[in-house]
């Protein structure tokens, strides 16, 4: 928690900081550079698997993808897995060739670096967050808390927090196999309690135990330390983890204790001692470097089990929607809702009553609906978010055109409280007829905007005979205003026009929409590119600032399914022709052209959006040719649907870490910074490409900047490319790959969002993960740091909350010298009426006196009430948060699938009842892998419940998930297609049954003795009695 009295100390303490433990995060060994932090022997073999938390997450979430895919049937057809099968190829197989992998890997990726990001700085430094230096219970309860903020942020809505703080947990349960001795002392399977709330680690080594002994040098100078582990550990399975040299927990060093014989972390970046690290297969790094596949195993096993208890806790459905799996994005409409918008209001109205027969016949209609209005001077509404349009349009129904009074209004707040809400890769669409009046959050727009890759069109209505934004006929019409409480006329108010549109222009171009502008008698016309088909859109051309006759070459390639061409400004012609000659004009007003691959979906005077299916087209694959001549400046962008792409992200190598690896570069790349452009070819396994030829930056105007030289033509999924920061020139730039693809078809991409060269990076020191409770003032560190090495410079600061909750920094100005830093601190109260589990997103952005801006984002999760501070009823209210026991899971009266196993008779009914109980705080949720929608309805806070599953004998296999009003969670997994299919009540009735017969047994058998030994004594004794009788 970030507490008031964060010690001021931390940061400059980070600077000495060395991450300590686990797994390492990416890119120690690349393609064409090798070993970049000269890590591993000279003698490794390259040939040797290398598990990173990059490689561990991705398996571990490459299973449950699966799994998901086997568990819910396709919209379409059928899935049909097979072994060995890439996320790609399984994608792909399940979602149809068109559909786009893309978001999906993007959200891979932001998981996969947020649990890297754990190895770095003050996170990197701390044990708690590694199960380091001997701090079990530590880590459990950070993970455990954990659980609670990431379910919650999932459940909210918040997938970016969610994913995020997924990832930290992530890195640490991977880190529990590679920095303990789990797999020394004889566990071959993952441990299933780890990260949970209510469990706790039993055998534990006690500080005053020795653990290891030290390890000798052998002839290179490296640690032997192949049996370091003392052997009364081993035999009494006792667990133990590697103290490091440069530890900190709160600021404080933590010094391995002396004589004690305790276990070191080991590794060349390490004190020499005891070692029993695994992170790495080669000596050089790691001293049990001969375990570090089997405990790269378990920790991909540990993963898939936690992955599957998130799935469990969310649904499928949203489970879904967190991993970005939907091949369609969502729709998220900001609406101005001042008197002037009343006939937009109208509009959009009908047009989500269309969308409700629309995506009930679309095979995967948009993934979420977002409705965010705003208003002047009361910004605030309710949000409303559905799968299902009809909500939106009931919303819309409820709305009325009023209030506002000036030029301006809120958009950007509004745009910010949207970008929170919306997942990535969202399509937003700001609807206003006024300029923005908050200009102060426009850079918290832009930052949030990029860091999710939404794409943000600003769609303003003009007066009727507006002449175009950028026109020079631009003339008011004014609209009558009736007085409801008079009737009268008294008044007239100008539909409003954008002397400061220059911002929309600025914003869409970053995040890689356009501005589209519409008379409001052609809004109805404009408003059908909410009707058409959504999809992830690759770039294939974008033309800004086009002011003179253009002509644009562009190659289609057979990977592409159809293409879509916008032209956002005023046109006195365009015209599209084919490979073959064939000529569409796409200025005619003629919306039936007699083709059927081609389809006109907007024409007014200020947009064309026209749409081309090249699968029914006979040769629609080659170079395409647009031609146009502008009235006035335009925007083209040519996008389309393909299920590959490209994607640019941003790496700067932590050189100085323990735990060295690549690190993402969360906003601009710095300039005088060592940075690594990673190039990603999505859906490259299944693409079949021939060759990637080429990659280099583009500006704008189309100008070509800089070009890479490729380490090879090979496709492969991730290029790693030296990224001259000193080179590239001020302004905007994309990133271009080109290529040839399976069929001999030259392919070209470009990257969907601009990127700009900054001097500044922003960093919370402490990890983007805040949280506190209602009420509660935080104190959060931040770091600003001039990156460029060359100059001091100025920088204006910012500070910006999704919700709007004030915010502040300690200084909104700051000068540096070269590559110099400064810690700022960000002050933040969470009002007391903020409801526990609910979430929000904080900004900080720098910009230099130069004009280019950097930024960090922090998501914010409201925790429950600090005990301390309630009353003995609102304690009662908020203890179910406290709460750490689960609920518990028992089942009886399972049906066997013995004999129907097999897919030709497998429809044979099974069934089991389950009873989940628990006494306080009661039940919250309960959910079933796969899915099943048998579970009974239940008020939150039932003690008791009985789950009655059926299903055929094709799926033996069901985990029930129960989770309490605390987020505490149980499971039990019941597997039916074994050949016995006995519950364990049977399986312990049985038992019990058996050890009774036995016992019945033995006694039949000692009485049987006794009772014969008592007859031959009573026969021996009579014997002897008669022969003294006879004697005598």
């Amino acid at each position: 928690m970030m507490m008031t009295t964060a010690p001021l100390v931390l940061y400059f303490l980070s600077a000495i900081w060395k991450p300590t433990e686990g797994f390492l995060g990416r890119g120690t060994l690349l393609e064409d550079k090798g070993d970049i932090f000269n890590i591993y022997c000279k003698d490794f073999d390259r040939s040797t698997p290398v598990w990173h938390h990059r490689e561990i997450t991705r398996e571990a979430l490459r299973r449950v993808v699966v799994q998901y895919f086997e568990d819910v049937p396709p919209a379409v057809g059928v899935y049909n897995h097979r072994n060995g099968m890439t996320l790609e190829e399984a994608y792909r197989e399940y979602y149809g060739p068109k559909a786009s992998p893309q978001p999906f890997l993007y959200t891979l990726g932001r998981l996969v670096d947020a649990a890297a990001s754990a190895d770095s700085g003050v996170l990197g430094a701390d044990p708690r967050y590694h199960f380091g230096s001997e701090r079990f219970s530590e880590s459990q309860q950070q993970l455990a808390s954990r659980w609670r903020r990431i379910i919650q942020a999932g459940l909210a809505g918040d997938y970016s927090a969610a994913i995020y703080m997924l990832g930290l947990s992530l890195a640490t349960i991977q880190d529990f196999y590679s920095h303990t001795n789990w797999v020394e002392i004889g566990n071959h399977e993952f441990s299933p309690n780890i990260g949970l709330p209510g469990m706790e680690f039993g055998n534990v080594a006690t500080p005053s135990v020795g653990t290891c002994r030290d390890c000798p040098l052998d002839e290179d100078g490296l640690e032997s330390c192949k049996d370091n582990i003392l052997q009364e550990v081993i035999e009494e399975m006792k667990l133990t983890s590697g103290y490091s040299d440069g530890a900190f927990v709160n600021g404080v060093k933590l010094e391995k204790p002396r004589g004690l014989g305790k276990c070191s972390h080991g590794g060349s970046r390490d004190r020499p001692g005891s070692g029993i690290n695994k992170e790495l297969p080669t000596a050089c790094f790691s001293p049990h470097h001969h375990l570090h596949q089997k405990a790269a195993q378990e920790a991909i096993q540990a993963s898939e089990f936690y992955l599957n208890l998130v799935r469990g806790a969310v649904g499928d459905a949203l489970f879904s929607r967190l991993l970005s799996l939907h091949p369609s994005p969502a729709i998220a409409l900001v609406l101005d809702t001042t008197d002037s918008m009343d006939e937009e209001l109208n509009v959009l109205t009908q047009v989500a009553r269309n969308l409700l027969e629309l995506h009930g016949k679309a095979t995967y209609p948009p993934a979420e609906y977002l409705l965010i209005p705003f208003n002047d001077p009361y910004l605030s509404r309710p949000v409303t978010r559905s799968q299902r349009p009809n909500e939106i349009y009931e919303a819309l129904t409820q709305l009325t055109a009023s209030g506002g009074g000036d030029e301006s209004e809120y958009s950007m707040s509004a745009l910010r409280l949207a970008l929170h809400y919306a997942p990535a890769y969202s399509h937003v669409y700001l609807v206003t007829d006024a300029s923005i009046k908050d200009p102060e959050v426009f850079d918290s727009v832009v930052a949030m905007a990029k860091d999710k890759r939404i794409q943000v069109t600003p769609v303003l209505t003009m007066p009727v005979s507006h002449g175009g934004i950028l026109g020079r006929s631009a003339r008011m019409e004014y609209e009558d205003i009736v007085h409801v409480e008079t009737g009268t006329r008294p008044e007239k108010r100008a539909k409003r026009q954008l002397p400061s549109f220059g911002k929309y222009l600025e914003l869409a171009q970053v995040s890689g929409g356009l501005v589209i502008e519409t008379p409001s008698d052609l809004f109805a016309e404009t408003s059908k590119i909410f009707e058409s088909e959504q999809y992830p859109m690759a770039v294939l051309w974008r033309e800004d600032d086009v002011a003179n006759p253009k002509v644009i070459k562009f190659p289609v390639d057979s990977l592409i399914s159809e293409f879509e061409i916008f032209i956002s400004g005023m046109v006195d012609s365009a015209a599209l022709i084919s490979p073959s000659g064939t000529r569409y004009d796409l200025a005619s007003k003629t919306r039936s052209s007699g083709r059927p691959e081609y389809t006109v979906v907007v024409n007014t005077p200020f947009f064309i959006q026209v749409r081309v299916n090249t699968t029914q087209l006979g040769s629609g694959f080659g170079d395409w040719t647009l031609k146009m001549d502008p009235s006035d400046i335009a925007t083209v962008v040519i996008f389309a649907q393909t299920s590959m792409d490209v994607m640019s992200v941003f790496y700067r190598p932590d050189y100085a870490a323990s735990q060295p690896s690549l690190q993402r570069i969360l906003a601009q790349p710095g300039r005088g910074m060592s940075t690594f452009l990673d190039i990603v070819v999505t859906g490259v396994d299944t693409a079949g490409l021939r060759s990637v030829s080429s990659a280099h930056l583009r500006s704008p105007d189309g100008q070509e900047l800089l070009r890479f030289d490729l380490p090879t033509t090979s496709p492969r999924r991730n290029t790693y490319l030296d990224f001259p920061t000193d080179k590239v020139r001020a302004g905007r730039f994309s990133v271009v790959v080109t290529g040839t693809d399976g069929k001999g078809y030259p392919f070209r991409r470009e990257s969907g969002s601009a990127w700009k060269m900054a001097e500044s990076s922003v960093d919370f020191p402490l990890g983007r993960e805040v949280w506190g409770y209602p009420g509660q003032n935080l104190t959060i560190p931040v770091v600003i740091q001039n990156s460029n090495q060359g100059s001091s410079n100025t920088f204006f600061l910012a500070v910006n909350d999704a919700k709007g909750t004030p915010v502040a920094l300690s200084q909104s100005r700051v000068s540096l010298g070269r590559n110099d830093s400064v810690k700022l601190n960000l002050y933040m109260n969470i009002p007391r009426d903020s409801l526990p589990s609910t979430t929000s997103t904080l900004v900080v952005t720098a910009t230099s006196v130069r004009g280019d801006t950097s930024y960090a984002i922090a998501h914010l999760s409201v925790s429950p009430v600090n005990h301390s501070r309630l009353v003995k009823r609102d304690a009662r209210l908020n203890s179910k948060y406290q709460d750490q026991v689960p609920p518990t899971i028992t089942e009886s009266g399972r049906t066997s699938c013995a004999g129907y196993l097999n897919p030709q008779d497998c429809n044979h009914q099974w069934s089991v009842k389950f009873r989940l109980e628990d006494s306080y705080p009661g039940l919250l949720k309960v959910t079933t892998t796969p899915d099943y929608g048998g579970i009974p309805f239940f008020s939150s806070g039932v003690q008791t419940l009985d789950v009655f599953y059926s299903a055929t004998c094709c799926q033996p296999r069901v985990t029930i998930y129960a989770y309490d009003l605390a987020l505490n969670l149980n499971s039990l997994t019941v597997d039916n297609s074994g050949p016995a299919n006995l519950s364990a009540g049977a399986v312990s009735g049985i038992v019990i049954g058996t050890i009774a017969l036995i016992v019945l047994l033995l006694l039949l058998v000692v009485c049987i003795v006794k009772r014969q030994r008592s007859r031959k004594k009573e026969h021996i004794t009579l014997k002897k009695s008669r022969r003294r009788t006879s004697t005598e």
